[in-house]
């Protein structure tokens, strides 16, 4: 199973690059670009659920507990750092916008910034597991 995880997470890696190419591209030549959210939606599925099975593994293999205390005040913590993230570099490009006048268009600054938001809980929640402080 632990085989089996690894390759999701292979996966979901190579339809997030697949698809994020095709939004750079489609972006490039002028097309609609909502094409690939399939794609980057099941990506990110595919690495959620492989990153969950992966950490299940590894702490049933070293004879932890799997949903202890600890770890739901782990996943608290780096939520509420990500949505604290989230919300400053909302407004911070807001405002980048507002102030250098750059024509973003709103909506695609919000998907980028919200996909990175996800990516930086995933991390967050990885480093302070292995800090081991929460």
């Amino acid at each position: 199973m632990l085989f089996m995880s690894k390759i999701n997470l292979a996966l979901s890696v190579f339809l997030l690059a697949f698809a994020s190419f095709w939004v750079v591209q489609n972006i490039y030549e002028g097309k609609s670009y909502h094409e690939p959210s399939l794609f980057v939606l099941l990506g990110l599925t595919l690495l959620i659920s492989a990153y969950m099975n992966i950490k299940r593994f590894k702490a049933e293999s070293e004879g932890k507990a799997i949903a202890d205390e600890r770890s739901r005040r782990v996943g608290e913590k780096s939520g509420l750092f990500a949505y604290l993230l989230l919300l400053g570099s909302l407004m911070v490009s807001g405002l980048a916008n507002s102030i250098l006048n750059l024509r973003l268009e709103y909506t695609s600054t919000v998907y980028v910034i919200l996909v990175a938001s996800l990516f930086s809980w995933i991390i967050i929640g990885h480093y302070l597991d292995k800090k081991g402080e929460v």
